[in-house]
């Protein structure tokens, strides 16, 4: 009895710590005025005790930016309660609907803005909007070599969103079976690496894109998130990147579209 008690007070003890932050992304310094949204990961669960009303925008002066992020009533925690996700309001950062005051967007260019969250800070400089759809065809591809286990790495054009570029590309080989490996990416968002379980083969492969990728500000393959309502919609873009890994090549760096 007494073992039982030492132990159910250690993890009272244990859940009463109050979590840290662990990292808060994007973790570029810089970010576009129209970004979408903010993970902010703890080092245990923060569920019930951090609220997404407790997460504060400041501007350079340190005052507060009121009404920045989205209050659902309800906070949009990961299944282990570690990850708090945190919406930037969309009505206040699509094209040609912001207005003044309080309902400007919370983001302006050039501006230099604070998250404080947890008594942590993390400090962004604001650059233009991003109102384009992800065209797979700007990445650039750094190839393998067949018989090695080197990485293939893909480099794009901006900052993807961190939680969905870790689980919306996959390698394919050229009998459409997904292929076993270790996923990276780097900590401004725009590099992506995966590395295989054994070692590669020459053939043809792809790199298969989930429908669900966005960028940080929202934008998906063939579709920006507040495309002009007056143009026809954009031709959705296949989402299989074909690339081939030889013994030899050339340029380490080699582009491919999407096909």
């Amino acid at each position: 009895m007494i073992v039982a008690l030492v132990i159910a007070s250690m993890a009272l003890a244990s859940s009463s710590v109050t979590p840290q932050v662990v990292s808060i992304s994007p973790t570029a310094r810089s970010i576009p005025a129209n970004t979408l949204r903010l993970y902010v990961t703890f080092d245990h669960t923060a569920r019930g005790v951090v609220e997404t009303r407790d997460i504060r925008l400041l501007d350079a002066a340190g005052r507060t930016i009121d009404g920045a992020f989205m209050d659902f009533g309800q906070d949009l925690w990961s299944p282990d309660g570690r990850r708090l996700t945190v919406l930037f309001d969309p009505g206040r950062v699509k094209r040609d609907v912001e207005g003044d005051g309080e309902s400007a967007a919370p983001l302006q260019v050039g501006q230099r803005i604070t998250v404080e969250v947890s008594g942590r800070r993390f400090d962004y400089q604001v650059t233009p909007a991003v109102r384009t759809a992800i065209t797979p065809q700007t990445w650039r591809l750094t190839l393998p070599k067949a018989g090695s286990s080197e990485a293939l790495t893909v480099t794009f054009d901006r900052e993807m969103d961190d939680a969905l570029l870790r689980d919306q590309l996959e390698v394919v080989d050229a009998q459409g079976r997904f292929q076993p490996g270790q996923v990276t990416a780097s900590a401004n968002g725009r590099v992506w690496s995966w590395r295989p379980e054994g070692v590669w083969r020459i053939g043809a492969y792809q790199l298969v894109v989930g429908s669900s990728l966005e960028d940080v500000s929202g934008n998906r393959v063939g579709e920006a998130l507040d495309h002009d309502v007056d143009s026809p919609d954009a031709p959705r873009e296949s989402l299989a990147v074909h690339f081939k890994v030889e013994r030899r090549f050339g340029p380490d760096a080699l582009g491919s579209g999407a096909q």
